[in-house]
């Protein structure tokens, strides 16, 4: 085996190791898309239960003031009592709000780690075809070179 066989030998295993291992963090970039897709399915279930839980929170209270002003004898329609039991919805309404917020942040950041990762993909993919090309043609311009003589 001579010079130039070598050298196209040792450019065919750098392209080949380096379109691997390309394939390879490819690989890695992509299950971990579809974590930060996982895991944003995973807050806007939380959010959910933080929100349905708030307003089961809100429905007892309203239902424990009813009761309490029925014992005390104050009228549903006494304006002190709609007026607290306005209180309790609008900050029910509030914190429904700020929940909501949080998962729309946070949804935010999964949609910018996911786009983020497909970048970061391509570039892998691009990164590894330059590679794999400059190696061929270093293989090609060294064997043509070494031929020669």
């Amino acid at each position: 085996m001579g010079v130039e066989t070598a050298l196209l030998i040792s450019a065919g295993v750098s392209t080949v190791g380096t379109l691997a291992q390309a394939s390879a963090q490819s690989q890695a970039l992509a299950e971990q898309a579809k974590r930060y897709e996982d895991e944003k399915k995973i807050a806007e279930l939380r959010a959910l239960q933080e929100e349905n839980m708030r307003r089961e929170q809100m429905n007892i209270t309203l239902s424990n003031n009813r009761a309490i002003a029925g014992a005390a004898g104050i009228l549903d329609d006494s304006r002190s009592f709609m007026t607290i039991q306005e209180d309790v919805m609008n900050q029910a309404v509030k914190d429904i709000g700020n929940i909501r917020l949080n998962l729309n942040l946070s949804k935010s950041k999964y949609d910018q780690a996911i786009v983020n990762s497909k970048i970061d993909r391509q570039s892998v993919t691009f990164g590894a075809i330059a590679d794999a090309s400059s190696y061929a043609l270093n293989g090609w311009a060294y064997y043509d070179y070494y031929k020669k003589d």
